[in-house]
């Protein structure tokens, strides 16, 4: 009895959703270019993002400089932050390496903190070549740090494990470094962030 009722109650139904689609039938023909339009709207500025990252990106490895904020996409961040490393700008690079990080993107924070040590590496390495020590100590031990904050973000990331065991080594041979400079920036951290050109005072 009760799946007799339930068919026949199902049967009886069929008449008013069919009466219900007819008269609901023209607003329908009318939503539904809208809807279509929007759609088209969307994947079109979706298409138009895409190709101008694309035309950024590929300005900023050719060398020109592009402006690009924190809310841009996350290779275009890289890019810019390549860029900077390139160019010797690690003061730019850290907020970038933030958005990234805010993004969730491990692989491009890695990548980008990996550019952000070897430009402070290459750095440490000009003072060295001068014979500048004072300067050459700290930029040593902040590429230390963000070699090891990329092979957080990229255990296998081989050549940041390379440049890391460089830039220990640099840390050994030279005993002329202030040895309170550890890698925590715990010991005095005004003397140590003052000597580092374009970053600001006291804790990072």
């Amino acid at each position: 009895m009760t799946a007799l009722a339930f068919s026949t109650e199902r049967t009886a139904l069929r008449p008013r959703i069919a009466s219900t689609l007819r008269r609901a039938r023209p607003h329908l023909l009318l939503v539904l270019p809208v809807l279509l339009g929007l759609a088209a709207v969307g994947f079109g500025a979706a298409a138009w993002r895409v190709e101008r990252d694309n035309a950024a990106i590929a300005a900023l490895q050719a060398g020109r400089d592009v402006a690009v904020g924190p809310d841009a996409s996350a290779p275009l961040l890289l890019a810019r932050v390549q860029h900077l490393a390139r160019r010797g700008l690690p003061e730019g690079i850290e907020p970038l390496v933030d958005a990234l990080a805010r993004a969730g993107d491990t692989d491009r924070v890695a990548r980008a903190r990996y550019a952000l040590a070897n430009t402070r590496l290459r750095q440490a390495f000009s003072h060295l070549e001068r014979g500048d020590l004072d300067p050459a100590g700290p930029l040593i031990t902040l590429a230390r740090q963000d070699y090891r904050r990329a092979l957080q973000n990229a255990p296998d990331l081989w050549d940041a494990k390379f440049n890391l065991d460089v830039a220990s080594r640099l840390l050994r041979d030279f005993p002329e470094f202030d040895r309170k400079t550890g890698d925590e920036l715990k010991a005095e951290p005004k003397q140590i962030w003052t000597e580092v050109p374009g970053l600001p005072r006291g804790a990072p």
